[in-house]
């Protein structure tokens, strides 16, 4: 069984060499591909990433300018030959040594696994009282469109079948909840981990992105509401 992981990036060519080591070092000779999406980043983060595709399976989809985490991966699920899909951030805020356990929580038979901050076990580390408080604010909005925990997670694997056949309108950072809206799924695990903060780097996270944010879970709950009214007309 194949595993794609998708590593949407700009600007983090200070990150993507320790990423793919560190990620090749957990899951050794298994069969997988890194399928690098960039963002066209100015920094030479593609270039970096090419350099190591001699000793690693990686693979670069280059992209013409900065159109957004969320539909990266969308292009990244579209290209990727895995049975098993995963995403995880270039920025090393999620340790890429989870990857492992991931993967290992899909063929178990789950649908989806999580990496989750939000169950026993998960945390965060050194954020401010005001990130925190937006942070649990945005999944308290998505409560009651899933069950999961964590479903701004930007770390996540998955059958590939969950999403086959979905149409996806990505916007900003936050596509584990559109999936889990419109996917087709049966059993979700979260497995815990400690998010922190990134070692090198800019951050990507600004007002523009929480508003986006919202635009994502009005267009989210309109899906949701149409679905039950298809339902109960079908009654």
């Amino acid at each position: 069984m194949k595993l794609s992981i998708i590593v949407p990036t700009y600007n983090e060519r200070e990150n993507i060499k320790p990423l793919i080591e560190r990620i090749g070092e957990t899951l050794r000779q298994g069969d997988y591909e890194i399928l690098v999406v960039d963002d066209n980043s100015p920094d030479g983060t593609a270039g970096v990433a090419e350099s190591l595709s001699k000793d690693y399976p990686v693979r670069i989809i280059h992209r013409p300018g900065k159109l957004g985490l969320a539909s990266a991966v969308v292009e990244g699920i579209g290209k990727a030959e895995g049975d098993i899909v995963g995403v995880i951030d270039a920025d090393l805020q999620h340790p890429p040594e989870l990857v492992a356990q991931l993967v290992e929580a899909v063929v178990e038979g789950n649908d989806i696994a999580i990496a989750s901050r939000y169950v026993q076990g998960g945390g965060i580390e050194n954020w401010s009282l005001l990130r925190k408080i937006a942070s649990k604010g945005a999944i308290l909005l998505a409560r009651p469109l899933t069950k999961a925990h964590d479903p701004t997670s930007g770390c996540f694997f998955l059958n590939k079948e969950v999403v086959m056949g979905t149409e996806f309108k990505p916007a900003g950072f936050k596509i584990l909840l559109e999936i889990l809206v419109k996917g087709k799924y049966e059993r979700i695990k979260e497995v815990p981990y400690t998010f922190r903060e990134r070692g090198k780097g800019k951050s990507k996270l600004g007002l523009m992105e929480y508003a986006r944010y919202l635009k994502l879970l009005y267009s989210l709950y309109l899906v949701r509401l149409k679905a039950i009214f298809v339902k109960n007309s079908a009654k």
